[in-house]
């Protein structure tokens, strides 16, 4: 004997109403990842633009405290002087990348909210739909945020570049010292 087929708990009606419940709080779930991983994404910016205006700013501020020991101690010629401030033009140009890095994400960030608010709304799916406003909004957002890393890697650039040529002027510096030393009259 056959035994009797159990019913379905559910009748379709109401396992369609289960997936779709089931399938919007997944992608609630989802829409609230992507939140978070933006709002992570445009800290973890903000702390980088801070951190090369600060080693770029701090290093400007040493290179020129220490050139002015130099200067008013009489210890280097202005040829000496102007080598040992080249590396301030590099300090100085990493900060300025970076302030339009800074500007640029600003810019980004606006230009997708702009994006965001000159969609149509609808009632139908997928409920909003893009304008030629809403387009070039979220390009121009694209082109501002491209513009705003290069501008980071413009400005580690420049610090580098700047360490490297603070090496080499303390390097000819020790080295001038060195020989004229060498050179000095022993008693």
């Amino acid at each position: 004997m056959d035994a009797p087929q159990p019913q379905p708990l559910l009748d379709p009606k109401e396992q369609l109403q289960l997936r779709v419940r089931l399938a919007e709080r997944q992608h609630d779930l989802m829409t609230q990842f992507g939140q978070k991983a933006n709002e992570a994404a445009v800290k973890a910016a903000e702390e980088a633009i801070k951190a090369v205006i600060l080693i770029n700013g701090g290093s400007s501020v040493a290179m020129l405290a220490f050139l002015g020991t130099l200067a008013t101690k009489d210890v280097v010629s202005t040829v000496q002087l102007s080598q040992m401030s080249a590396p301030l033009l590099y300090f100085g140009t990493g900060v300025a990348a970076a302030v339009v890095a800074a500007a640029a994400a600003y810019f980004t960030n606006l230009m997708i909210a702009g994006s965001s608010t000159r969609q149509t709304r609808t009632y139908e799916q997928p409920y909003f739909q893009d304008t030629k406003s809403s387009n070039g909004h979220r390009l121009a957002g694209e082109i501002f945020r491209y513009i705003g890393i290069g501008a980071m890697v413009v400005s580690i650039g420049c610090f580098v570049t700047g360490l490297v040529k603070a090496e080499g002027a303390f390097q000819a510096l020790a080295a001038t010292k060195d020989s004229k030393t060498a050179n000095a009259p022993k008693p």
